[in-house]
């Protein structure tokens, strides 16, 4: 039954990132038509919109000695404010000041920068199973992005403050994902965690909103269709289901094993780009998506039997190592 339910969970990371990885195409279709802060912060502020009553119904039934105060609001401005305002800012000015292949292999730090900030925040431990997870999940990843890492130009100047500010926006998300667990086990709800973190990065984006680049409903409806309903994606998906679940597999799960489906995203937008975008499917593309999969089933699902396998091999090395002596 658990190896069941751990199954299940390595799904529900799958499909995370899968709807994740549906950001960039979809951000690829609209660029043109809307700008980098409206893409940015308008999908989040309807998403925050939209749960707000499904959150109002969950506090409605919840009882009385159950009810969150002022005081429980707090823990959320850390993460509104750094892993949903400031994440989303650097984020777009980072990918406006550096090339796409440089922002892709940046991006790949999130994982890293996790393990360290769950280590110090939440006191995980980074076992032998996961250094090999992340290490075959790495190697997948350097398979799918052949394409990024001949293209990027890390020794350029021109890109060295783009770069920087990109890896503060990853650093940015690392937080959040770490500080997210950290509210999982302080026993708030998936809508709590997305609501409250969302209404406090909403509210600290108005000011970009109004004076950066002013908000214009009627040039969101002139946009076409397609825009609409790119918005809509990303707000209802990217922001807030993508979200909800996450929150739900880190009940169970360490964000480090979590976080390592994140090296799935490269082989998900390489799939949606030649769905979506006709883009040409390689095999070493398709040979490191296989790669990163059994990477992430080794940490999520496996692992307990993994780890006891290298435990045992060692203590049976140590035994008959002090026999020969």
């Amino acid at each position: 039954m658990l190896k069941i339910q751990k199954a299940r969970d390595w799904l529900l990371v799958v499909l995370v990132n899968f709807i994740w990885a549906t950001q960039v195409p979809v951000i690829r279709l609209i660029g043109d038509k809307l700008g980098p802060m409206t893409i940015a912060f308008v999908p989040m502020l309807i998403s925050t919109l939209l749960f707000i009553p499904f959150l109002w119904a969950e506090n409605k039934n919840r009882k009385e000695s159950g009810r969150r105060t002022w005081k429980d609001l707090r823990y959320f401005i850390l993460p509104g404010l750094i892993g949903i305002f400031l994440m989303q800012y650097l984020y777009t000015l980072g990918s406006t000041l550096t090339l796409a292949a440089n922002a892709g292999i940046i991006t790949l730090t999130i994982p890293v920068l996790v393990v360290i900030f769950a280590s110090v925040l939440l006191k995980e431990k980074f076992n032998i199973v996961r250094l090999i997870g992340f290490a075959i999940a790495i190697g997948g990843v350097l398979l799918t992005s052949l394409s990024d890492i001949r293209g990027a130009r890390f020794s350029e100047s021109i890109y060295f403050k783009g770069n920087l500010i990109f890896l503060l926006a990853c650093s940015c998300a690392a937080f959040f994902n770490t500080y997210s667990k950290l509210l999982v086990d302080k026993k708030f709800t998936e809508l709590e965690i997305l609501v409250y973190s969302s209404l406090v990065g909403s509210i600290a984006c108005i000011p970009l909103l109004i004076w950066v680049e002013p908000f214009s409903f009627s040039g969101i409806i002139r946009s076409g269709s397609i825009a609409l309903w790119s918005l809509l994606e990303l707000s209802l998906m990217v922001y807030g289901v993508s979200m909800l679940l996450f929150f739900y597999i880190l009940k169970r799960m360490d964000v480090s094993q979590a976080i390592l489906g994140n090296y799935l995203l490269p082989f998900f937008i390489s799939m949606l780009g030649i769905v979506l975008l006709n883009e040409k499917l390689t095999v070493p593309m398709l040979a490191g998506g296989i790669v990163i999969f059994a990477g992430t089933l080794m940490v999520t699902v496996y692992e307990k039997q993994l780890l006891l396998f290298f435990t045992g091999r060692t203590k049976s090395a140590s035994f008959k190592s002090g026999e020969t002596q």
